[in-house]
């Protein structure tokens, strides 16, 4: 029992390993499958037919594996290991990877002749990664895309996809990636007759010429001695071609020279390279070998060698003819997009319905709230003039209760104040009743007079109050029982008293009255 258990022990660290080495290995690869796609061939060409791997590391290594020989100038015989991808791809949702398979798969699908699903997957790939921030592969894509139109003869549209692969490759900072794309544009317009496009793209690339290596570099010579040729400098043009063919021979570099061996008289030496070129794999260079080879041998008299060139030649037409789907894949491509663009109006479309629906629903709820809130505020404004109304009212009762008992105070205290005359005209002294009514009346008509008066005694009160209502000094002492005399002096002294002034007794009167500053009667 203790021995199995070790053994299982044993299978699941090994399993454990050997799922971490895997994680390992393609984690490895996904960083440097763009820049050293040599390096992740060999890397995972090991474990092509390991079975333990999990679905997701399946579909990771499918991918890798073929973007890998893809990226190093190889062929995949094969679509199942990339289609593995793809379907796993596809049910996981991930855009990233799933672009990147359709694109190698469109790739193979290109190389099998089967243009239409090869296009048709490229497209794929281009609109899944639109939105992604994926230089390097938006980089590669863009430069698939305009080799396929380029192989069509669709110029307008090869340009388009080369400037677009330019500024992914600037966005890398990739010199041999920037050098190579404007080698491509730079070639196009050579081939459309565009010489000062083609000087310039060649100069823009001049600057990152040094730091690259390869076919890249011999490209970039053939293309400078391609325009060196256009304005006559054919013995700098034949330096540059004898440059690049020692990085990397080009067949397009081999055809211009061999002009250079027919315009220098050499011809033995262009009819050999006119016969190497006419097996070339690009149709233009044969093409135009072919012809060449035709024209000398119609120059010889040789009926026989033109014939057989002429049959080679229509063969190539031929071959071109039955494999050139040029129209189809343009139009293609015109309907893919045009499918794009109608759909991204439509969502565009729709989007916009929406948020036309949620403005006029927004717009709705802010007129119901707000109608709902006016209703409120004149509910609220009803009620207030409702209390309005009612406070006026009752405060015009009121006021008009005081004026009653303002006017009864005022016909009483006449009343009292005759009274009072009367009684100071022949002597007699005020009767108290008289006095108290002149008192109360008087406080009620002059509230601040009973908060003056309050500190005073009774008959200082009452040469105060007899001094308001205009009671001369011998009336006063005649109602108090007392001396004039008596009454200035007790005048000045309040004075003092009550306003902290000195005068005479007329000034006592002229204060007091002030003071409550309504006339009294």
């Amino acid at each position: 029992m203790k021995t199995l258990s070790l053994a299982l022990f044993a299978l699941v660290i090994v399993g454990c390993s050997h799922e971490q080495s895997h994680n390992e290995l393609l984690s490895r690869s996904a960083q440097i499958v763009f820049t050293q796609p040599d390096s992740v061939v060999r890397m995972l060409s090991p474990y092509y037919n390991d079975s333990a791997m999990t679905a997701a590391d399946r579909a990771l290594y499918g991918l890798l594996y073929t973007e890998a020989l893809h990226l190093s100038g190889l062929n995949v015989a094969s679509d199942s290991l990339i289609r593995v991808s793809i379907g796993f791809y596809e049910r996981h949702v991930d855009d990233e990877h799933l672009s990147r398979a359709l694109l190698h798969y469109g790739i193979i699908l290109y190389r099998q002749q089967q243009v239409h699903e090869a296009v048709l997957s490229m497209k794929r790939a281009e609109l899944l990664s639109s939105d992604l921030d994926l230089p390097a592969f938006k980089w590669y894509l863009y430069c698939v895309l305009g080799d396929v139109n380029d192989n069509v003869g669709n110029h307008a549209l090869t340009l388009s996809y080369y400037k677009q692969a330019l500024r992914a490759a600037r966005q890398c900072d990739n010199r041999q990636w920037t050098v190579q794309t404007l080698n491509n544009i730079a070639m196009t317009f050579d081939m459309l007759g565009q010489k000062d496009s083609l000087r310039y793209y060649t100069e823009m690339a001049q600057p990152c010429y040094e730091d690259t290596h390869g076919e890249v570099r011999a490209t970039y010579l053939v293309n400078r001695a391609s325009y060196m040729l256009s304005i006559g400098q054919c013995q700098e043009a034949k330096r540059c071609l004898i440059e690049s063919r020692l990085i990397s021979p080009t067949d397009r570099g081999e055809k211009l020279l061999a002009d250079i061996y027919l315009a220098e008289g050499d011809t033995a030496a262009a009819i050999q390279q006119w016969y190497r070129l006419s097996g070339s794999l690009s149709p233009v260079v044969a093409i135009q070998s072919y012809r060449q080879l035709i024209t000398y041998m119609n120059r010889q008299g040789d009926l026989r060698g033109v014939a057989e060139f002429s049959q080679r030649l229509n063969e190539v037409y031929h071959h071109l003819y039955e494999h050139s789907d040029a129209a189809a894949v343009i139009d293609l491509q015109a309907q893919f997009d045009k499918q794009i663009k109608e759909r991204r109006q439509f969502r565009s479309v729709i989007l916009l319905l929406a948020a036309i629906i949620l403005v006029i629903v927004f717009s709705a709820i802010i007129i119901w709230y707000n109608r709902r809130r006016i209703d409120l505020l004149n509910a609220r404004f009803a009620e207030s003039q409702k209390q309005y109304y009612l406070t006026r009212t009752e405060l015009t009762l009121m006021r008009r209760m005081k004026e009653r008992e303002q006017r009864e105070n005022f016909r009483q205290l006449k009343d009292v104040v005759s009274r009072l005359h009367s009684a100071a005209s022949i002597g007699k002294p005020a009767p108290d009743d008289n006095m108290n009514a002149l008192a109360q009346l008087s406080y009620a008509m002059h509230p601040k007079l009973r908060e003056l008066l309050s500190p005073l005694g009774s008959k200082e009160q009452q040469v105060c109050l007899l001094t308001v209502h205009n009671f001369l000094p011998s009336e006063i002492a005649n109602l108090i029982v007392a001396t004039p005399q008596a009454i200035t002096n007790t005048r000045v002294r309040l004075l003092r008293k009550l306003f902290g002034k000195t005068g005479g007794a007329k000034d006592f009167d002229t204060a007091i009255k002030e003071y409550i500053k309504t006339p009294i009667p």
